[in-house]
């Protein structure tokens, strides 16, 4: 991390509120449901838990949306959601944290899609998941809806400085889709990112595509257990994939960076000793390389600006997001 001085990443950063994001993804409502346990039931051996309170937070793509936000940026959401309350309360979280939601679309054939999490715990008690519902349709999208989505895309591409894809393969990305926004956004010369759970090779001829060792593991056929393997993977993923960059992440081993020219670059994680929760890490990671990218920076310096925001949220609990402060005070904090 030495190469690069804290004055040369916070330039940078300094730059993200100037630009204008477009978030084109598959939207989750994570909804919390908190409860207090209060017995045993007769009816089954169970808890029985008492209400206390309900939340619905950003999901999917949406979670994404939210970290670029957290930076004071305009982000445009794309998407699709269901004409139902789960719907509704994502819209209303959304634009509590100023996100533009006016372009999403309503699908009145599909639900949102929904990820329930009951927390059980007290005032004096860590609270602890119990179970997990969740409620989602991965069926292709409805043609009118897809085009929709392409057309929009097409037509206000221009509007935006860079594009995230984030792709949880709950239908909102095929084959055809996938392909047409690229080449829309190539033709453009707009910098994309991928952040796409199961279906990465939709995206070929991305800017950038940044899978977690897992998805790496799944996409080229073995389970990549080395620093070694990672590298050989990474350098035939990113020329099959025909991506210009291909970032892959490696959690308490950091990232590893691949560039034209068979280039490898690596760094170790931020802070890996104080890392406990890396839910959202990716999002996270994705979000704040697009910015600095688009900021500027080359990506030998924003994969660095993106490891220190990871070095954050990582000591967070749960799901969350990174503020400009922050960013600037942990690269003086450990930079040069």
């Amino acid at each position: 991390m030495s190469d690069f001085s804290s004055a040369e990443l916070i330039k940078y950063i300094n730059e993200f509120k100037t630009k204008k994001i477009l978030v084109l993804g598959d939207l989750i409502a994570d909804r919390f449901i908190i409860a207090d346990p209060e017995r045993l039931s007769r009816e089954a051996p169970v808890l029985i838990l008492r209400h206390q309170q309900e939340k619905v937070l950003p999901g999917g793509g949406a979670n994404a949306a939210a970290n670029i936000a957290s930076f004071g940026v305009e982000v445009d959401l794309l998407g699709v959601i269901g004409a139902d309350s789960s719907g509704k309360d994502l819209c209303s979280e959304l634009e509590k944290r100023k996100i533009n939601t006016k372009h999403l679309l309503i699908d009145d054939s599909r639900p949102t899609a929904e990820k329930t999490r009951i927390m059980a715990g007290g005032d004096q008690i860590v609270r602890q998941q119990v179970v997990r519902v969740d409620k989602v349709v991965t069926s292709k999208l409805k043609p009118e809806l897809a085009a929709q989505i392409t057309n929009y895309f097409a037509e206000k591409l221009t509007d935006y400085d860079a594009v995230l894809f984030s792709d949880y393969g709950n239908g909102i990305f095929s084959q055809q889709t996938a392909a047409k926004l690229i080449a829309a956004a190539n033709k453009a010369q707009k910098i994309t990112a991928v952040d796409s759970r199961y279906q990465l090779g939709l995206f070929k001829g991305a800017v950038i595509a940044t899978p977690n060792l897992e998805e790496a593991s799944a996409i080229y056929g073995q389970e990549l257990k080395s620093q070694s393997e990672v590298e050989q993977a990474g350098l035939v993923m990113r020329e099959q994939l025909d991506l210009k960059y291909l970032l892959i992440t490696q959690g308490g081993a950091g990232m590893t960076l691949f560039s034209p020219g068979s280039k490898i670059d690596h760094i170790p994680a931020a802070n890996f000793a104080e890392v406990f929760d890396v839910t959202g890490a990716g999002d996270t990671v994705v979000g704040t390389l697009l910015l600095a990218l688009a900021a500027g920076a080359s990506p030998n310096l924003a994969i660095r600006i993106a490891n220190y925001a990871a070095g954050i949220v990582v000591r967070k609990s749960g799901v969350a997001a990174v503020t400009t402060a922050e960013l600037i005070r942990e690269v003086k904090n450990n930079g040069s």
